[in-house]
């Protein structure tokens, strides 16, 4: 019995002790909670403060997205051939041009040449994406998104475009991404992303502080959607 006893003695001390624990964490988390309401009182004031001073924002970052054309490969390859015309309305005449051009190691100046910009010009069974014609070289765009190669696609571009004046092959995409289709072409192909985009529209800028406002939102896209 003295056995038996001194085990629920000793059990009765334990129970004890853990009630007090327990009770101590349930007024400790009620004081936490009570903390919480208080914080999250505060973090609404803040809200409508920035809300007042015209500081927060929701919904889509810029007008591209609001209209759900971000990440669509003709939108966005389309404002990559507004912004690569000279004489464009986007304002930054042929700053934008130059940059690309220098990108890929075309020694030529958009100002200086009579540039063509094409977008899905279409040869064979083969449609280009973007093509920008000067008077002695060619650049062929093939841009990407999320979609992946069509079959022997940029080696089909290749052929196509191949014999015109001093031809530059490029890949555009999101992130660097291997050119699976480029069997026979590869060594003629050179990768290009989005995010580099964005940074030449940048340099650009620096020369051209007047640009349209289209710019702008298409450079925030840019590197809102289409930072890897």
């Amino acid at each position: 019995m003295t056995g038996t006893a001194s085990w629920q003695d000793r059990y009765a001390v334990m129970a004890t002790d853990w009630r007090g624990i327990t009770s101590a964490e349930r007024s400790a988390a009620a004081a936490e909670l009570i903390a919480w309401d208080g914080r999250l009182n505060r973090m609404r004031e803040c809200q409508r403060g920035l809300g007042t001073a015209g500081n927060w924002r929701g919904g889509p970052r810029t007008l591209l997205a609001a209209l759900g054309v971000q990440y669509r490969e003709l939108a966005m390859t389309a404002g990559l051939a507004w912004l690569l015309r000279p004489d464009g309305h986007h304002g930054l005449g042929s700053a934008f041009l130059d940059q690309f051009l220098a990108r890929l190691g075309v020694h030529s100046s958009g100002s200086d040449v009579d540039v063509q910009v094409v977008v899905e010009e279409q040869r064979g069974d083969t449609r280009a994406d973007l093509v920008v014609y000067g008077d002695t070289w060619t650049v062929v765009v093939e841009a990407k998104t999320f979609a992946g190669e069509q079959e022997e696609q940029l080696d089909r571009l290749h052929e196509h475009w191949q014999h015109e004046p001093v031809p530059y092959f490029v890949f555009l995409t999101r992130g660097v991404r291997e050119m699976r289709t480029a069997r026979r072409s590869s060594e003629a192909w050179q990768p290009l992303t989005w995010e580099q985009v964005a940074l030449l529209i940048v340099t650009a800028l620096r020369a051209a502080p007047r640009a349209a406002p289209g710019v702008t939102d298409y450079l925030t896209t840019l590197e809102a959607y289409h930072r890897v």
